[in-house]
């Protein structure tokens, strides 16, 4: 993987999905993308994938959990074992769709192959942050890092940062008030801090990656490029790339 000495990390991206990049008119400047998954049917594509600096993970997202059973967890394990790059995701809980009761053993399943692995586990979190936050803590203590997906919880960011977590903002983030951002963004850590697009599922303001960090540093009182080197660091720090 060739390194950049300009450019940002995206944390959570669909890039084996067509045309993931439509609207996304800075990706060539991306350094690292974490290409998430989720179902087993995007794994081969996710395999194949030609994006540079992609950091591939696997995963069966909550919506699917039905997909989710020996043959893929046999199958994800395989991966793993392949390709010490590989790593899971997108998996979580979502409280908006579906009952996380019933999601959580999938959840939980995927967390201990990526904590057996030692690889980053890539989390999808929606009204279920106590949840999560208890699956973490019981079956993610072995995994290289744990990014929690379009974070917005700021009064859960401590017993997260406590376990671990990396907090990955994305730009739907954008129709929150500036003083609710900068409270968000202010109680996280430093270097625990990541910048996402979820493309090609993109917020209707997004208007690239470049745009996005330059209105959260307006709102922090620094550079974008200040914002997207940090990041960019964080995110090389937990793929060690």
């Amino acid at each position: 993987m060739v390194l950049e000495t300009h450019g940002f990390a995206d944390a959570h991206a669909h890039v084996s999905e067509k045309g993931f990049s439509d609207r996304y008119p800075d990706f060539d400047r991306a350094v690292i993308v974490f290409g998430c998954t989720a179902r087993p049917s995007e794994w081969d594509s996710m395999a194949g994938c030609a994006v540079p600096g992609t950091v591939r993970f696997y995963g069966v997202h909550p919506w699917y959990m039905d997909e989710w059973d020996e043959a893929s967890a046999g199958r994800l394990e395989s991966i793993l074992e392949e390709d010490p790059r590989a790593n899971v995701g997108e998996i979580g809980l979502d409280g908006k769709r579906g009952d996380p009761s019933l999601q959580r053993p999938a959840f939980e399943s995927q967390l201990d192959i990526a904590s057996g692995f030692g690889r980053i586990a890539n989390v999808h979190m929606v009204g279920c942050e106590r949840d999560v936050l208890e699956s973490i803590r019981r079956h993610a203590g072995g995994c290289r890092a744990v990014v929690l997906h379009s974070f917005s919880s700021e009064s859960y960011v401590k017993p997260f940062a406590e376990a671990g977590c990396m907090f990955s903002v994305n730009p739907r983030i954008l129709a929150r008030s500036e003083s609710r951002i900068a409270r968000l963004l202010r109680s996280v850590p430093e270097d625990r801090l990541l910048l996402e697009t979820d493309a090609p599922y993109l917020a209707r303001e997004f208007s690239g990656m470049t745009g996005f960090a330059d209105r959260l540093a307006g709102i922090l009182g620094t550079t974008g490029e200040e914002l997207m080197r940090l990041t960019l660091d964080n995110a090389r720090r937990i793929a060690d790339v």
